[in-house]
């Protein structure tokens, strides 16, 4: 019986080639995307899940208040606050404390020198709070000792092969370090992707006990694992008086509180998008509910496609069904008949539509970064066979009871079966692919619109053709040599050398406000004499930092506009000349100085973070990065220049170099992701659609094909005709418009929400939309209304 169905099945779908091509070429479109942005967010959904203790697994972030209204979401705390957690509450049953190493070290072993990122230091818990395998060495004592390292398995094989590497000694940044374990390598859905780790007693050895137990120096990821039973909710309402007792009396005078809560460590991927020194892989939680809907609407706009011809061509199958009822067909054998069609075409859909994801998949990998291995086997491609079946008798389903429902005397009679009913549902269903196409085409364009003002906004400075590098942190002497060695090349346009570039991660400290004498957060910049004019930074108020007066090398202080707002001036000349004073890092003593100007607000962090106060100081011993003003004309030739001075000048670290701009643009990837994505699949959203009203013009053509010829026999213009056959589209737009408009503005405003620097959702978006709707059914429609209007009307009334 099923293979009788199947055959007549696969004779319909040959016997009705249009329905056929569009409806299954729209399934398979579909389903591909389907798939594809399917195996995206599953990705995405499974970075941390791996984990066995992960339900009671946390990492602790807070939410700083600043005395400048500037709130800011930090995955860091202070060093102390791990120990005294665990020491207070019974339901911690263990911390990790872990520090990130930004940049990189200088990794020396036998005389060959490499630089190495992504480390951290970190506590013994490390292995057992974040999983962790260690293939050699002791999980016990391998992080306990100064002086430790334990390297990932490709870290260790990079330097010793498949040697044991335990015991071992190399040298990181000048400090011999003995390998005391190496660890099998971060899975790739892990937040983390770590490739060595010093044990944190190595940080006692460079930091002073008291800044160790301050609260204040928040630089610290810190990790509770709480023992099975506990109720974290509850738990998490007892951080505020925690914080109350230990660190308030320390951070309040120094400007600023915080709260912090529980983030667990399944959430951290898709969560953290809001927070400023993260190291964590990051997705997003709202680009993945957009992607997914992006393809829910695609599926249902193939799916419409389907309903919608299939019940417009049941006149042409009236008869057909009449025969088959008085042969003896029981209406449950057409309904079953009518829905294995729709199964058919959607498993023939399916087929194609994996053979599109294969294809697809790498060019999927290369775009968004991943590394998603083919997952078709027999577990994925039975679920995928299974919903298949069940999407194409959904879809089969309507239309299988609206054509085993005439009944034979009607049909066999040439009495149309259509109505007013019917052309209502038709019109309701392309109603809803029309809202589809419009909220995809506007989630399109307010993505692809405020990825153009990440990417072009005025920064308050001039990213480009910025080069930058390290340098010895050991001969810092050197440092304005080496910087004026560089001048000496004419493709070398200016240099500075500092600590601290927009884009990367900038210290904050208390810097007190000159008006009140209170303390109030800022963002320290370490820079030398030529750090403004190099960045191309345009002073509003007094000066630049200048070598004609002595005093700018020690008490010189430049801040930005929302530094002067902060501390209380109506206007940034108000600041100038003013005192204020910063509590050192090294020392602990404090540096005393004056305002002598005000730079107009730059981008320091990405766009979805709030402007914060900047306050600029001549400050050498934490300078290590150089960066070069290049021209632009034969780039390759430059590079190759500059490094040939740097190994002659730094002959103790490799050469090694990146472009500002890339860096700073690197902030973006997950919105160029989310961009290059919804456009995508917004475009074969749109061809589908096109394709189900193309199919559906034609029907209508066809239906009133005599009724063209009459009004061509009586003078009708091909315009008039025209008119006539594509005004219904336009009230059908219209209407679709009108209730999407709200939903798609919501929307938008939802996720533009995330970015503090955002467009304006300006009416021309919408517009832009509604016209590109209206010139692609106008395009879709013309075709076959011209045709048809063009028709001799003696072929179309001969039989009349």
């Amino acid at each position: 019986m099923l293979i009788n169905y199947l055959k007549i099945s696969l004779r319909t779908i040959t016997k009705h080639k249009l329905f056929s091509i569009i409806t299954i070429v729209g399934m398979s479109l579909s389903l591909a995307s389907c798939l594809l942005i399917g195996l995206f967010v599953w990705d995405e959904l499974s970075f941390d899940q791996y984990h066995p203790d992960g339900d009671r697994t946390f990492r602790i972030y807070n939410v700083r208040s600043g005395n400048d209204g500037v709130t800011t979401y930090l995955p860091i705390v202070p060093p102390t606050f791990g120990p005294t957690l665990e020491k207070d509450y019974a339901e911690v049953e263990s911390t990790l404390r872990m520090m990130n190493i930004y940049g990189s070290k200088l990794f020396e072993l036998k005389g060959e020198k490499t630089k190495e990122s992504k480390g951290v230091y970190a506590e013994n818990t490390f292995f057992d709070m974040l999983t962790v395998n260690l293939v050699q060495g002791d999980a016990g004592s391998a992080l306990e000792k100064p002086n430790s390292v334990v390297l990932s398995k490709t870290l260790s094989e990079k330097y010793f092969g498949d040697s044991n590497s335990v015991g071992e000694n190399i040298t990181l940044s000048g400090n011999e370090m003995l390998i005391t374990g190496v660890y099998e390598d971060f899975p790739v859905n892990s937040h983390l992707q770590i490739n060595y780790v010093i044990s944190f007693a190595s940080i006692l050895q460079e930091v002073p006990k008291e800044r160790i137990e301050s609260w204040i120096w928040q630089q610290f990821f810190t990790y509770v694992k709480f023992k099975p039973g506990t109720d974290v909710t509850a738990f998490e309402s007892k951080l505020a008086d925690f914080v109350k007792q230990y660190a308030y009396p320390t951070i309040e005078p120094a400007g600023f509180t915080y709260l912090p809560h529980l983030q667990n460590i399944k959430n951290i991927h898709l969560h953290s998008s809001s927070f400023e020194w993260e190291i964590a892989q990051r997705g997003n939680a709202q680009s993945v509910y957009v992607l997914s809907a992006a393809a829910l609407f695609i599926l249902v706009i193939a799916s419409l496609n389907f309903v919608n011809l299939s019940t417009a061509r049941s006149l042409k199958r009236m008869k057909e069904v009449g025969v088959r009822k008085v042969a003896g067909a029981l209406r449950t054998q057409l309904i079953f008949q009518f829905t294995s069609e729709s199964i058919t075409i959607t498993l023939i859909g399916l087929v194609i539509a994996i053979s599109i994801t294969q294809i697809g998949l790498p060019y999927l990998n290369d775009f968004a970064g991943k590394s998603i291995s083919s997952p078709f086997n027999l577990p994925f491609i039975t679920a995928v066979v299974i919903f298949s079946l069940l999407l194409g008798g959904l879809a089969g389903s309507y239309p299988a009871w609206h054509l085993s429902r005439f009944r034979p005397a009607t049909v066999l009679y040439n009495r149309s079966g259509a109505s007013a009913e019917g052309n209502i549902y038709r019109n309701i269903l392309v109603v809803l692919q029309f809202m589809f196409s419009f909220f995809l085409i506007i989630g399109s364009l307010v993505v692809l619109a405020q990825n153009d003002l990440l990417h072009n906004k005025d920064l308050g400075f001039d990213k480009e053709q910025l080069m930058v590098m390290t340098l010895s942190q050991d001969k810092k002497a050197e440092h304005e040599t080496v910087k004026q060695e560089f001048l000496k090349n004419p493709s070398v346009e200016q240099a500075t050398i500092g600590y601290g570039l927009p884009g990367d991660i900038i210290a904050g400290d208390g810097i007190i406000e000159p008006l009140t004498g209170k303390s109030l957060p800022a963002n320290l910049f370490c820079v030398d004499f030529d750090y403004v004019k190099t960045l191309g930074m345009e002073i509003v108020a007094g000066r630049d930092f200048s070598r004609e007066f002595t005093s700018d090398g020690q008490r010189a202080f430049i801040i930005n506009e929302t530094a002067a707002k902060s501390y209380g001036f109506g206007t940034p000349e108000e600041a100038i000349g003013h005192p204020i004073h910063w509590e050192e890092w090294i020392g602990d003593s404090t540096k005393r100085g004056e305002v002598v100007g005000v730079v107009k607000d730059f981008h320091f962090k990405s766009l979805r973070e709030q402007m914060s106060p900047v306050v600029m100081h001549i400050y050498p011993q934490v300078f290590y990065t150089l960066t070069l003003r290049v021209k632009s004309d034969n780039l390759t030739a430059t590079i190759a220049q500059v490094k040939s001075t740097y190994e002659k000048l730094v002959p103790e670290q490799p050469f090694s170099y990146k472009f500002l701009d890339e860096n700073y643009d690197s902030m973006y990837k997950s919105e160029e992701k989310l961009s290059g994505l919804f456009s995508l699949f917004t475009g074969l959203a749109i061809v589908v659609a096109c394709m189900g009203l193309f199919g559906l013009v034609e029907f209508s053509v066809n239906q009133r094909i005599r009724e063209i010829g009459i009004r061509k026999v009586f003078g009708a213009s091909i315009n008039s005709l025209l008119l006539l056959l594509t005004r219904k589209y336009f009230a059908l737009i219209l209407v679709a418009f009108v209730v999407i408009v709200p939903v798609s503005y919501y929307t938008a405003q939802q996720w533009l929400s995330t970015f503090a620097y955002r467009i304006e959702l300006s009416p021309w978006i919408y517009l832009e939309a509604c016209g590109l709707i209206i010139s692609i059914t106008i395009a879709t429609v013309s075709f076959q209304s011209v045709k048809a209007a063009l028709t001799n009307p003696a072929t179309t009334l001969r039989t009349e």
